[in-house]
């Protein structure tokens, strides 16, 4: 694992260096749908800053799993999601990455939950949930993000 380091703490974001002189960044941005039972919704994204050439590097991957790992030390009650888009037909991909990561994290506090969504035949949607299992009940989180995505498919 990489040393890491925070560098904002309101929409938390880490930063760290690779060994192969690559910058990252994990973000947990607060999201807000003017729903009460999102208030703790945050979206977590990462990336390297110069945007090269992706290089296999285990260590990349423990040291995101160990950020997210502190960002529910600091936000414990945190509902959080991930993203995966189908814009370049990739986000299958995406989405076995953050799952090999959860299931590699091996760790039994947390439940993740995913759903596919299609706006429209266009665009396809993995949403991955991961969140505390003491604090939320799977299937309440289940029915509370289906009905949200209902209610964003009607507001068009």
């Amino acid at each position: 694992m990489y040393r890491y380091k925070l560098e904002e703490e309101l929409n938390p974001l880490f930063s760290f260096d690779t060994k192969h002189n690559l910058s990252y960044f994990v973000s947990f941005k607060k999201m807000d749908f003017d729903n009460p039972y999102f208030l703790n919704l945050f979206s977590l994204d990462f990336w390297e800053i110069d945007n090269q050439k992706f290089i296999k590097d285990s260590f990349i991957e423990d040291t995101i799993i160990e950020i997210v790992f502190e960002f529910f030390k600091i936000f414990p009650n945190s509902l959080l999601h991930y993203v995966c888009d189908s814009i370049d037909n990739r986000q299958n991909g995406r989405s076995r990455l953050f799952d090999n990561w959860y299931n590699k994290s091996n760790n039994e506090e947390f439940s993740k939950l995913n759903i596919e969504f299609k706006i429209e035949s266009e665009v396809n949607y993995n949403l991955e949930f991961i969140f505390k299992s003491e604090i939320y009940v799977f299937e309440e989180v289940k029915n509370n993000v289906l009905l949200q995505l209902e209610e964003f498919s009607n507001y068009k």
